[in-house]
Protein backbone atom coordinates (compact mmCIF):
# COMPACT_ATOMS: atom_id res chain seq x y z
CA UNK A 1 0.00 0.00 0.00
CA UNK A 2 1.62 3.43 -0.99
CA UNK A 3 2.37 5.19 2.09
CA UNK A 4 2.07 8.98 2.62
CA UNK A 5 5.44 11.01 2.29
CA UNK A 6 4.97 12.63 5.36
CA UNK A 7 2.57 10.92 7.46
CA UNK A 8 2.64 6.84 8.77
CA UNK A 9 -0.89 6.10 6.73
CA UNK A 10 -1.93 5.53 3.49
CA UNK A 11 -1.94 8.09 0.84
CA UNK A 12 -5.32 9.40 -0.17
CA UNK A 13 -4.75 12.35 -1.88
CA UNK A 14 -7.37 15.07 -2.30
CA UNK A 15 -7.44 18.32 -4.70
CA UNK A 16 -7.41 20.63 -1.67
CA UNK A 17 -3.92 19.13 -2.12
CA UNK A 18 -3.36 20.96 -5.42
CA UNK A 19 -3.74 24.24 -4.32
CA UNK A 20 -2.23 24.13 -1.48
CA UNK A 21 0.86 25.83 -2.46
CA UNK A 22 -1.52 28.93 -2.77
CA UNK A 23 -2.36 29.10 0.77
CA UNK A 24 -0.73 29.59 4.55
CA UNK A 25 -1.60 30.50 7.39
CA UNK A 26 1.36 32.22 7.94
CA UNK A 27 2.49 33.32 4.22
CA UNK A 28 5.86 34.84 3.70
CA UNK A 29 5.72 38.15 2.27
CA UNK A 30 8.21 37.55 -0.40
CA UNK A 31 5.68 34.03 -1.58
CA UNK A 32 2.50 36.45 -1.14
CA UNK A 33 4.06 39.14 -3.23
CA UNK A 34 5.12 36.63 -5.94
CA UNK A 35 1.33 35.18 -6.32
CA UNK A 36 -0.36 38.81 -6.53
CA UNK A 37 1.13 39.31 -9.77
CA UNK A 38 -0.95 36.54 -11.08
CA UNK A 39 -4.63 36.99 -11.15
CA UNK A 40 -6.47 33.22 -11.32
CA UNK A 41 -9.35 34.37 -13.01
CA UNK A 42 -7.25 35.30 -16.21
CA UNK A 43 -6.62 32.17 -18.40
CA UNK A 44 -2.68 33.13 -19.52
CA UNK A 45 -2.08 33.86 -15.71
CA UNK A 46 -3.68 30.33 -14.55
CA UNK A 47 -1.78 28.42 -17.11
CA UNK A 48 1.75 29.62 -15.44
CA UNK A 49 0.26 29.27 -11.71
CA UNK A 50 -0.47 25.50 -12.97
CA UNK A 51 2.79 24.89 -13.99
CA UNK A 52 5.29 27.27 -11.92
CA UNK A 53 3.30 26.12 -8.40
CA UNK A 54 0.85 23.43 -8.65
CA UNK A 55 3.32 20.83 -10.26
CA UNK A 56 6.52 22.39 -8.89
CA UNK A 57 8.15 19.22 -7.14
CA UNK A 58 9.18 20.82 -4.02
CA UNK A 59 8.74 17.91 -2.09
CA UNK A 60 11.66 15.42 -3.03
CA UNK A 61 9.81 12.83 -1.00
CA UNK A 62 6.92 12.47 -3.17
CA UNK A 63 7.50 9.87 -5.93
CA UNK A 64 5.97 8.99 -9.12
CA UNK A 65 3.71 6.97 -7.99
CA UNK A 66 2.28 9.48 -5.35
CA UNK A 67 2.00 11.44 -8.15
CA UNK A 68 -0.25 9.22 -10.19
CA UNK A 69 -2.75 8.83 -7.39
CA UNK A 70 -2.71 12.89 -7.20
CA UNK A 71 -3.42 12.83 -11.07
CA UNK A 72 -6.39 9.48 -10.54
CA UNK A 73 -7.94 11.77 -8.40
CA UNK A 74 -7.93 14.91 -10.64
CA UNK A 75 -9.23 12.92 -12.89
CA UNK A 76 -12.03 11.48 -11.28
CA UNK A 77 -13.59 14.59 -10.73
CA UNK A 78 -13.25 16.27 -13.86
CA UNK A 79 -14.94 13.29 -15.13
CA UNK A 80 -17.64 13.76 -12.66
CA UNK A 81 -19.97 16.34 -14.67
CA UNK A 82 -21.88 16.97 -11.03
CA UNK A 83 -18.50 17.88 -8.70
CA UNK A 84 -18.48 21.11 -7.34
CA UNK A 85 -14.58 22.38 -7.65
CA UNK A 86 -15.59 25.73 -6.12
CA UNK A 87 -15.88 23.99 -2.74
CA UNK A 88 -12.07 23.02 -3.17
CA UNK A 89 -10.96 26.67 -2.43
CA UNK A 90 -13.09 26.55 0.07
CA UNK A 91 -11.74 26.54 3.82
CA UNK A 92 -12.02 23.26 6.57
CA UNK A 93 -14.78 23.91 8.47
CA UNK A 94 -12.99 22.12 11.47
CA UNK A 95 -10.10 24.92 11.06
CA UNK A 96 -10.22 27.79 13.58
CA UNK A 97 -7.91 30.01 11.31
CA UNK A 98 -8.67 30.73 7.60
CA UNK A 99 -5.65 30.21 6.09
CA UNK A 100 -4.54 32.98 4.09
CA UNK A 101 -4.29 33.94 0.45
CA UNK A 102 -2.17 36.03 -1.54
CA UNK A 103 -3.34 39.29 -0.82
CA UNK A 104 -3.46 40.70 -4.36
CA UNK A 105 -5.79 38.24 -5.33
CA UNK A 106 -10.18 38.77 -6.15
CA UNK A 107 -12.48 37.28 -3.52
CA UNK A 108 -13.75 34.50 -6.00
CA UNK A 109 -12.29 32.10 -8.36
CA UNK A 110 -14.17 32.27 -11.01
CA UNK A 111 -15.08 28.87 -13.22
CA UNK A 112 -12.77 26.42 -10.90
CA UNK A 113 -13.96 23.55 -13.66
CA UNK A 114 -11.66 25.44 -16.00
CA UNK A 115 -8.61 25.86 -13.84
CA UNK A 116 -8.63 22.22 -12.83
CA UNK A 117 -9.36 20.79 -16.86
CA UNK A 118 -6.13 23.30 -17.13
CA UNK A 119 -4.01 21.89 -14.48
CA UNK A 120 -5.36 17.65 -15.17
CA UNK A 121 -3.94 18.56 -19.37
CA UNK A 122 -0.79 20.19 -17.99
CA UNK A 123 0.21 17.60 -15.31
CA UNK A 124 -0.64 14.96 -17.95
CA UNK A 125 1.81 16.86 -19.99
CA UNK A 126 4.62 17.44 -17.57
CA UNK A 127 4.49 14.66 -15.39
CA UNK A 128 4.36 11.96 -18.86
CA UNK A 129 7.49 10.19 -17.59
CA UNK A 130 5.96 9.75 -14.30
CA UNK A 131 2.98 8.60 -15.20
CA UNK A 132 4.22 5.86 -17.48
CA UNK A 133 6.30 5.11 -14.75
CA UNK A 134 3.81 4.24 -12.69
CA UNK A 135 1.92 2.04 -15.62
CA UNK A 136 4.98 0.03 -16.04
CA UNK A 137 4.50 -4.08 -14.69
CA UNK A 138 6.05 -5.05 -11.37
CA UNK A 139 9.16 -6.68 -11.12
CA UNK A 140 7.76 -9.94 -10.06
CA UNK A 141 5.46 -9.61 -13.43
CA UNK A 142 8.68 -9.26 -15.30
CA UNK A 143 10.03 -12.10 -13.37
CA UNK A 144 7.57 -14.41 -14.51
CA UNK A 145 7.93 -13.71 -18.05
CA UNK A 146 8.87 -17.31 -19.36
CA UNK A 147 12.79 -17.39 -20.79
CA UNK A 148 12.00 -17.59 -24.30
CA UNK A 149 9.90 -14.39 -24.32
CA UNK A 150 13.27 -12.58 -22.14
CA UNK A 151 14.85 -11.29 -26.07
CA UNK A 152 18.42 -12.86 -27.51
CA UNK A 153 21.72 -11.80 -26.11
CA UNK A 154 22.15 -9.37 -29.07
CA UNK A 155 20.84 -6.81 -26.67
CA UNK A 156 22.43 -3.69 -28.06
CA UNK A 157 20.07 -3.87 -30.71
CA UNK A 158 16.95 -3.86 -28.20
CA UNK A 159 17.80 -0.49 -26.52
CA UNK A 160 16.69 3.05 -27.92
CA UNK A 161 19.48 3.66 -29.99
CA UNK A 162 21.73 0.94 -31.65
CA UNK A 163 23.02 3.79 -33.91
CA UNK A 164 25.00 4.39 -31.57
CA UNK A 165 26.64 0.92 -31.97
CA UNK A 166 26.25 0.48 -35.41
CA UNK A 167 28.04 3.96 -36.47
CA UNK A 168 30.78 2.72 -34.17
CA UNK A 169 31.29 -0.90 -36.00
CA UNK A 170 28.50 -1.69 -38.54
CA UNK A 171 28.21 -5.09 -37.22
CA UNK A 172 24.98 -6.98 -36.38
CA UNK A 173 26.74 -9.26 -33.74
CA UNK A 174 27.46 -7.91 -30.42
CA UNK A 175 29.80 -9.26 -27.91
CA UNK A 176 28.00 -11.64 -25.27
CA UNK A 177 29.94 -10.38 -22.18
CA UNK A 178 31.52 -7.61 -21.25
CA UNK A 179 33.42 -6.47 -17.87
CA UNK A 180 32.22 -3.33 -15.78
CA UNK A 181 33.64 -1.85 -13.09
CA UNK A 182 30.55 -1.65 -11.17
CA UNK A 183 27.22 0.18 -11.66
CA UNK A 184 26.83 3.77 -10.35
CA UNK A 185 23.30 4.98 -9.04
CA UNK A 186 22.12 8.66 -9.58
CA UNK A 187 18.75 8.53 -7.79
CA UNK A 188 15.71 6.58 -10.62
CA UNK A 189 19.18 6.34 -12.98
CA UNK A 190 21.82 3.46 -13.59
CA UNK A 191 24.72 3.87 -15.16
CA UNK A 192 27.74 1.15 -16.01
CA UNK A 193 30.54 1.37 -18.40
CA UNK A 194 31.29 -1.62 -20.30
CA UNK A 195 34.12 -2.99 -22.02
CA UNK A 196 35.58 -6.31 -23.78
CA UNK A 197 36.46 -7.71 -26.91
CA UNK A 198 34.36 -7.96 -29.97
CA UNK A 199 33.06 -11.66 -31.05
CA UNK A 200 35.75 -12.46 -34.38
CA UNK A 201 33.79 -13.33 -37.41
CA UNK A 202 34.97 -15.84 -39.89
CA UNK A 203 35.59 -14.68 -43.51
CA UNK A 204 36.21 -17.09 -46.56
CA UNK A 205 39.61 -17.07 -47.00
CA UNK A 206 39.59 -15.34 -50.26
CA UNK A 207 38.48 -12.13 -48.52
CA UNK A 208 41.12 -9.40 -47.74
CA UNK A 209 40.97 -9.18 -43.89
CA UNK A 210 40.18 -5.80 -42.80
CA UNK A 211 42.13 -4.55 -38.96
CA UNK A 212 38.92 -3.16 -37.39
CA UNK A 213 38.12 -2.97 -33.92
CA UNK A 214 39.36 -5.82 -31.62
CA UNK A 215 37.87 -4.12 -28.64
CA UNK A 216 35.15 -2.22 -27.83
CA UNK A 217 33.89 0.16 -24.88
CA UNK A 218 30.03 2.16 -24.50
CA UNK A 219 27.85 3.35 -21.49
CA UNK A 220 24.83 1.74 -20.73
CA UNK A 221 22.22 4.38 -19.65
CA UNK A 222 19.11 2.85 -17.63
CA UNK A 223 16.84 5.42 -16.66
CA UNK A 224 13.24 6.15 -15.22
CA UNK A 225 14.14 2.59 -12.56
CA UNK A 226 9.90 1.92 -10.83
CA UNK A 227 11.44 -0.77 -8.98
CA UNK A 228 15.07 -2.65 -8.52
CA UNK A 229 16.89 -5.39 -7.00
CA UNK A 230 20.62 -6.34 -6.34
CA UNK A 231 22.04 -9.66 -4.51
CA UNK A 232 25.56 -10.37 -4.21
CA UNK A 233 28.79 -9.33 -3.10
CA UNK A 234 30.43 -8.04 -5.67
CA UNK A 235 29.82 -5.85 -8.57
CA UNK A 236 32.74 -5.59 -10.99
CA UNK A 237 33.61 -8.12 -13.41
CA UNK A 238 32.10 -9.58 -16.61
CA UNK A 239 28.61 -8.89 -16.90
CA UNK A 240 25.95 -11.08 -18.92
CA UNK A 241 23.20 -8.87 -20.06
CA UNK A 242 19.65 -9.80 -20.66
CA UNK A 243 17.05 -7.36 -21.68
CA UNK A 244 13.49 -7.57 -22.42
CA UNK A 245 11.52 -5.19 -24.12
CA UNK A 246 8.07 -3.94 -22.24
CA UNK A 247 5.62 -1.56 -24.28
CA UNK A 248 6.66 0.95 -22.86
CA UNK A 249 9.63 0.61 -20.48
CA UNK A 250 12.43 -2.62 -20.06
CA UNK A 251 13.03 -5.55 -18.00
CA UNK A 252 16.81 -5.60 -17.77
CA UNK A 253 18.98 -8.46 -15.95
CA UNK A 254 22.39 -7.88 -15.44
CA UNK A 255 24.38 -10.69 -13.72
CA UNK A 256 27.93 -9.25 -12.70
CA UNK A 257 30.96 -11.20 -11.66
CA UNK A 258 30.67 -14.70 -9.72
CA UNK A 259 27.14 -14.12 -7.42
CA UNK A 260 26.00 -10.05 -8.39
CA UNK A 261 22.54 -9.44 -9.96
CA UNK A 262 21.07 -6.61 -10.75
CA UNK A 263 17.19 -6.91 -11.76
CA UNK A 264 15.17 -3.82 -12.46
CA UNK A 265 11.95 -2.34 -14.34
CA UNK A 266 13.01 0.93 -16.05
CA UNK A 267 11.66 3.57 -18.88
CA UNK A 268 14.40 3.60 -21.19
CA UNK A 269 17.48 1.92 -21.74
CA UNK A 270 19.97 3.37 -23.97
CA UNK A 271 23.78 3.09 -24.76
CA UNK A 272 26.44 6.06 -25.44
CA UNK A 273 29.95 7.15 -25.73
CA UNK A 274 30.71 3.63 -28.36
CA UNK A 275 34.23 3.38 -28.67
CA UNK A 276 36.46 0.60 -30.78
CA UNK A 277 40.22 0.10 -30.64
CA UNK A 278 42.16 -2.87 -31.88
CA UNK A 279 44.46 -2.36 -28.39
CA UNK A 280 42.76 -3.43 -25.21
CA UNK A 281 45.11 -1.60 -23.35
CA UNK A 282 43.46 1.66 -24.97
CA UNK A 283 39.95 0.80 -23.54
Amino acid sequence: MLRHPLLDQPYQPTLQSWIACFTGYRMPEALDAELSRYDPNDPDDREQLIRRYCLARDDVRENFRHRQQRVLALQAAVADAHYDFGQVWEPPEDDYEDPQWPSGWPERVIDSRDFFQRLLRAARELWHDDLARAQLPSLKQCQEIAERDRGSRDWLFSVDNPEAWKAQFGLAATPYELETPGPQFHGERLHLALSGELPRQRLPASWNSSPGPSHCRLVLEILGISELAMSGTRFDGPMRTQLTRLNPGYYVRLEIGFDSVIECVALSVSIAQVKGTQDEKQL
